[in-house]
């Protein structure tokens, strides 16, 4: 009997987009799946878009009369799955029409990989395509197996291109709540564990967009730590045998890059202290690393240089964005 595949999508207002993440699952090759849709507070008719689209049969739908937040509404989602398979998707991105098939016929041909992931597209707000293939037009290569070692370094998984057994979640829990969003937590517990497996093909859509509701607010206050830096600190206290594995000067680095993402974003939204201060920590961790000093300098250039210096910058993170 074919496994069946519980897709876990959270929502918040996602009327705008949903149609078209749902359309997606309804049209998969692979017929044997169950929409989990967990409705975070909508208020804009987002369930009844679904209801119309999705036959009752393979829909259970979850609602939280007040907003719960990304990794709360993907934990109840996890908690009233019953598949023996699991996916996700957010309510703005969209499957090929293979995709469930192609992910799920690898899982049962090798039993000792648990987790499977894919490449894919990037799109704008409209759906036009930036990157056709994300490995290719940013020159990245994504390992397979125990992966753990390259993951701390780079989180080059997207959430929307995965298929996970069961037994996986059941074993190593779901999402950190006290993480905003906590897929890279996740996925770097899980790998300590399992294997996990990139699949070369394009199977996925990932769209980029201003009210994106996992990724719009990376930065809220300024002394908050950034998200990815709390994952590494989670999967330090709970595996503090990978000081020793990786060693501390490239924990540090690690660490360090991510402060500068952070401070990048600061300088963006044209809050050059908040980048300096920020920057200030990566310095102290990795102290000749030349394009902090750098940022750090632009910071304290004039309004009108700084605008120029944005420019460039904005250039080069949409190239090396992993959205």
């Amino acid at each position: 009997m074919e496994p069946k595949v519980s897709v876990v999508m959270p929502v918040l207002n996602g009327k705008r987009f949903i149609a078209e993440a749902v359309g997606s699952i309804v049209s998969q090759s692979y017929r044997n799946w169950e929409l989990v849709l967990v409705d975070d507070g909508s208020t804009d008719g987002t369930y009844d878009e679904v209801k119309r689209l999705v036959p009752e049969r393979n829909l259970k739908y979850v609602r939280h009369a007040e907003r719960q937040g990304i990794a709360r509404s993907v934990n109840d989602g996890l908690r009233n799955a019953s598949g023996d398979l699991i996916s996700f998707l957010d309510h703005d991105d969209s499957w090929f029409p293979n995709f469930l098939e192609v992910q799920v016929a690898y899982l049962q041909a090798h039993p000792d990989v648990h987790i499977v992931h894919s490449d894919f597209q990037t799109t704008d707000v409209d759906g036009k395509i930036r990157e056709e293939s994300v490995a290719r037009c940013r020159n990245r290569t994504r390992p397979s197996g125990y992966v753990f070692p390259q993951l701390f370094h780079d989180c080059f998984i997207c959430s929307n291109t995965l298929v996970i057994r069961r037994e996986c979640l059941e074993r190593t829990g779901g999402f950190d709540e006290r993480l905003r969003w906590g897929d890279y937590h996740l996925w770097m517990r899980l790998s300590r564990h399992y294997q996990i497996v990139f699949t070369p093909q394009v199977l996925t859509r990932y769209r980029q967009h201003p009210t994106q509701s996992t990724r719009s607010d990376p930065v809220r206050e300024a002394d908050q730590e950034p998200v990815g830096l709390q994952a590494l600190q989670y999967i330090l206290e709970e595996f503090p045998e990978i000081r020793s594995e990786l060693g501390e000067k490239t924990i540090r680095r690690r660490m360090a890059a991510l402060y500068f993402e952070f401070a990048s974003t600061w300088f963006l939204r044209g809050e050059p202290q908040h980048a300096r201060r920020s920057l200030a920590k990566a310095i102290r961790l990795a102290p000749f690393t030349a394009r902090y000093h750098l940022l750090y300098a632009a910071s304290l250039l004039r309004p009108s240089q700084a605008m120029a210096f944005r420019s460039g910058l904005r250039r080069l993170r949409r190239l090396a964005s992993i959205g």
